[in-house]
C-alpha cells in the first residue's frame, strides 16, 4: 500500500483530573513514518485495530503501578491489531497480521521492532478484532483471573460485577461451562437481560435499581444469593465490593481484577475502602489481586482453550467497535458511564477496515451483525 504523507495521532497533553475532558487526550496530523527510516530488525505497520480499556485512566496517573506512567506530550498507550506493510525482519512479510506493542498505540503507522510484535494465527469465523477482546488481554485477563485466583469448583456460586462488560461477560461464561451457579451485576434492565437471555446466568442483580443505596442493593444480594457466595469476580469495587463482602462463604475467593467506580478519583485515598473487610477473617477467605501479564507464556494455552469454547457454541461474545481514531476519545469516555456495548474498540478510518458495527456472537454459532463492513485483503485473507 502507498503510505500517506501525514497520519493521525492521539497524544496525552495533560493529566486528567476526575475524568478526561478536552485538552487530556489531543488529536493531531503528524508526519507518517517511511519505509527509508526501518533499520534491521523492525517492520512498518498500519494499525487496523485500537482497544479501549478501563485500564487507560490508570495509565494517565502520574502514580506508581504495574507498569510506568504515560508521559505528558507521549503518544497515548493502546493495544492494537496491525497489518505489516513493510518489513527489514526475517519473520514477518508484508500482510502478515500482527499484534502491535502497547506503547504509542493511538496512531495510524508506526515503526516497532519485530521481536516485540506477535503474528497473529487464523482462526477462521472470528474477527480480527477478537484478538484485542476474547481472545485478547479481556479473554486473558477472565481466563487466568477467574481459574487461577478464583479456582471455582463444579456446583460452587460464582458472583461476577461488571458482568455485562468484555471481561465479567466472559468470566460468567467460563464459570457456567465449569459447572458453576452464576450470577451476573450489570447496569440496566437490558444488560442484565441479555445476561439472562443470551448467555444462560442463573441470576442477575441491576445495581442501578438500587439507587446507591448500600442497604438495598444487600437486599438484592439476600435475594439472589441465599446460599452465599463462594468466588466474587470483582471489576467494579467501591460499594458493592463492601456489601459483598457481606456474603461471602467460608473459604471464598474474592478476584479483584478492577475498580472502575474509582477510576475518575484524582486521590486514591479518597476512593472508598471496604469497611467490611473482617468478614475476610471470619469467613477464613481470601481477597486476591492479579496482573494477566503474570501469565504472558501460557497465553497461547488460553487462547486455545477460549476459541475451542467458542467453535462449540458455548462461549458468547460481544463487540462494539467504533470508526476512526478521530473518535476514539470519546469513545473512551463512555466506557466509565456504561455507554458501551461490549468489547470496545477503534478501527483506522485511513485502512479499509471501516465499519462502526456490534457483533455478537451467540451461543447457536449464529453471528449477528448490524452495520456494514468493508475488510481489508490482509483481513479478509484470514
Amino acid at each position: 500500500m502507498s503510505l500517506p504523507h501525514m497520519q493521525k495521532v492521539v497524544r496525552m497533553m495533560q493529566r486528567p483530573v476526575g475524568e478526561i475532558q478536552d485538552g487530556d487526550l489531543v488529536l493531531r496530523e503528524e508526519k507518517c513514518p517511511t519505509i527509508e527510516e526501518l533499520k534491521d530488525g523492525e517492520i512498518l505497520v498500519h494499525r487496523l485495530f485500537l482497544s479501549l480499556d478501563p485500564a487507560m485512566r490508570g495509565w494517565m496517573r502520574d502514580l506508581k503501578s504495574y507498569i510506568p506512567p504515560v508521559k505528558v506530550g507521549e503518544i497515548m498507550r493502546g493495544g492494537t491489531i496491525c497489518e505489516v506493510v513493510a518489513s527489514k525482519h526475517a519473520g514477518f512479510k508484508v500482510g502478515d497480521v500482527v499484534q502491535g506493542a502497547m506503547n504509542e498505540g493511538w496512531t495510524e503507522f508506526a515503526i516497532q521492532k519485530g521481536k516485540a510484535t506477535q503474528k497473529l494465527p487464523p482462526i477462521p469465523g472470528l474477527p480480527l478484532s477478537a484478538f484485542l477482546g476474547v481472545l485478547g488481554g479481556t479473554g486473558m485477563t477472565a481466563y487466568f483471573g477467574l481459574l487461577r485466583v478464583g479456582v471455582p469448583k463444579a456446583g460452587e456460586t460464582v458472583l461476577v460485577s461488571g458482568a455485562a462488560g468484555a471481561t465479567g461477560s466472559v468470566v460468567c461464561q467460563i464459570a457456567k461451562i465449569l459447572g458453576c451457579k452464576v450470577v451476573g451485576i450489570a447496569g440496566g434492565s437490558e444488560k442484565c437481560r441479555w445476561l439472562k437471555e443470551e448467555l444462560g446466568l442463573d441470576g442477575t442483580i441491576d445495581y442501578k435499581a438500587a439507587n446507591g443505596d448500600p442497604e438495598a442493593f444487600q437486599q438484592m444480594l439476600r435475594q439472589n444469593l441465599k446460599g452465599g457466595v463462594d468466588v466474587f469476580f470483582d471489576n467494579v469495587g467501591g460499594m458493592i465490593l463492601n456489601e459483598v463482602l457481606r456474603r461471602l462463604n467460608m473459604h471464598a475467593r474474592v478476584v479483584i481484577c478492577g475498580a472502575i467506580s474509582g477510576y475518575n478519583e484524582e486521590d486514591p485515598r479518597k476512593v472508598p475502602a471496604p469497611s467490611n473487610y473482617l468478614s475476610l477473617l471470619t469467613m477464613r477467605a481470601k481477597m486476591e489481586g492479579f496482573i494477566v501479564f503474570d501469565y504472558v507464556k501460557e497465553f497461547p494455552i488460553a487462547v486455545q482453550q477460549l476459541a475451542s469454547w467458542i467453535n462449540e457454541g458455548k462461549l458468547a461474545f460481544k463487540e462494539d467497535v467504533r470508526d476512526g481514531l478521530e473518535n476514539a476519545t470519546d469513545s473512551l469516555k463512555q466506557l466509565y458511564t456504561g455507554g458501551n456495548k461490549g468489547k470496545l474498540g477503534s478501527a483506522s478510518s485511513s485502512s479499509a477496515v471501516l465499519f462502526q458495527v456490534v457483533t455478537y456472537l451467540v451461543p447457536n454459532n449464529t453471528v449477528i451483525k448490524v452495520g456494514d463492513r468493508m475488510t481489508s485483503s490482509a483481513s479478509s485473507n484470514l
